[in-house]
């Protein structure tokens, strides 16, 4: 394989990895780790080869874990929920680990009986460790998050990325058709990409400010540098891409678009996405980030979340089609619920997927009354009718693997949370509710927050415990209706008071 060039670009960016760290401190953000990342990408023949390193303190002095998310789609899977996410005759990829080092030395990754978890051996020595990867992977083609067509390839986790080790010990979950069955932490990316000339790209990374590193006669390599992101994200594209740029606040909002899309229908979503970044940057506090990409892709994944980069498959291009808007302002609100704050979305997935929709509800509901109405009456009408949920047993605070369908998925993870919001919205006021968000946001930004967090977090801005409402809505315990009811109606007369 070809030597390409070293990096030395974002060394101001990751210079705190150079100082010496206080072995009392070890906060979430002083010791987060570090992706070094080579790759070289042919779009033509569909294949990305490439190495990372990762710098990181662990946890566990005996072993790390590393997701290799590509590896799921080298097999075949059966079942609806897996056709639902792949499409119609998908094709499979392969993925090789061709080198595996731990601080230099060579050592052998053990396999899990799930696809997408590496084991790796760690001595028990302190301090920073380094594990390096080579990998090679054709892609998979498929609707899903990984896949390509004819004009582009999205690269939505791929690459080699740390398991989390927290207070419930290592999270080694398989990956769930149903939902985003993903749970990582904040890290600082450093990737060298190399491509052909004609082709450009958009990352999780600042791509406007990005360093063309080395161009030959065909290549062309660039440096792409991210902080404190939960993920790293990338898409591929040839000159059938145009973009539209609008600068809100510090923060350029790029969308891009085929030229055989829809003119007005593109201009459309670029408006909600610059709109709506606005009215949450507002609301929720600070969007960090001075570039937000919304990238039209293929498949049919609807829309996915990254850092600072979300994908919009292309039937939201045509003509006529408005659930663009919908879709792109939802994911645009992900950039708060799962990006500056993270959750474990394997096990939780209504920390972030309900808060989402909620505000995703009171921008639409402000910008255009009659569409946002209609939204609103739809989730209520979702959110509330779980008679045949609860005999079921089934609830939005229960792990990915319990929902047997994408509909209960969405009644119960996207519609009762942002209906219980909205009902709390409509006890405290909009402001009131907003603002406790924002103060929620501020307190675990760049974290992982947990549903018991935001439990006592409730309680605390509540003034009274807050479990029973808590409960009914997301627990789905019929015992507390009474409760949770009442526990509303006191916070409703209690905001009168004021």
């Amino acid at each position: 394989m070809k030597k390409w060039v070293s990096m030395v670009g974002c060394s101001l960016l990751f210079l705190t990895w150079m100082l010496p760290v206080n072995a009392d401190e070890g906060t979430a953000l002083t010791r987060k780790p570090l992706y070094r990342a080579n790759v070289r990408i042919d779009p033509i023949k569909k294949e990305v080869a490439g190495t990372v390193t990762i710098t990181f303190w662990p946890k566990d002095p005996t072993r790390a874990y590393l997701h290799l998310y590509p590896n799921v789609f080298t097999e075949e899977h059966q079942g609806m929920l897996w056709e639902e996410l792949l499409g119609n005759g998908p094709t499979l990829g392969s993925y090789t680990n061709k080198k595996l080092l731990v601080d230099g030395v060579a050592v052998v990754g053990k396999q899990t009986k799930d696809l997408n978890i590496l084991e790796v051996p760690l001595e028990g020595q302190k301090g920073p460790r380094k594990i390096v990867m080579e990998f090679e992977m054709t892609l998979p083609r498929n609707d899903g998050r990984m896949s390509y067509d004819d004009q582009s390839i999205w690269l939505g986790n791929w690459l080699p990325v740390l398991a989390v080790y927290d207070k419930e010990g290592w999270h080694l979950d398989p990956y769930e058709p149903v939902g985003d069955p993903f749970y990582s932490e904040n890290a600082d990316y450093d990737v060298n990409v190399t491509l052909p000339k004609d082709y450009q790209l958009a990352s999780t990374a600042p791509d406007r400010a990005a360093k063309q590193v080395s161009a030959g006669e065909r290549e062309k390599t660039i440096q792409l540098c991210a902080e404190n992101v939960r993920d790293f994200a990338l898409v591929v594209m040839d000159a059938s891409y145009q973009r539209t740029e609008t600068k809100v606040g510090e923060t350029v909002v790029r969308t891009w678009w085929r030229k055989t899309d829809d003119p007005a229908t593109a201009a459309q979503i670029h408006e909600a996405a610059a709109e709506s970044l606005a009215y949450f940057h507002h609301q929720l506090g600070a969007y960090p980030y001075s570039e937000f990409d919304v990238v039209r892709t293929g498949g049919a994944i609807n829309g996915m979340e990254y850092p600072a980069l979300v994908f919009l498959d292309g039937r939201h291009f045509f003509s006529g089609e408005e659930t663009g808007i919908v879709t792109v302002v939802h994911e645009t609100a992900h950039q708060w619920f799962y990006g500056l704050l993270g959750n474990n979305q394997v096990k939780e997935a209504w920390l972030d997927e309900g808060f989402t929709e909620y505000v995703t509800l009171s921008y639409l509901f402000q910008q255009d009354p009659l569409l946002g109405a209609e939204r609103v009456r739809r989730r209520l009408e979702q959110g509330t009718s779980v008679q045949y949920y609860v005999a079921e047993e089934l609830r939005p605070w229960q792990a990915l693997s319990a929902f047997p369908n994408n509909q209960s998925y969405s009644d119960l993870v996207y519609s009762r949370p942002s209906s219980m919001l909205w009902l709390l919205q409509g006890a405290w006021g909009e402001e009131r509710v907003h603002d406790v968000l924002k103060q929620y946001v501020e307190k675990y930004r760049y974290q992982v927050v947990t549903g018991k967090e935001w439990e006592a977090f409730l309680s605390e801005m509540a003034g009274e415990n807050a479990s029973a409402f808590l409960d009914y809505w997301l627990r789905v315990d019929m015992s507390k209706q009474e409760q949770a009811a009442a526990w509303l109606e006191r916070q409703r007369l209690k905001h009168q008071k004021k």
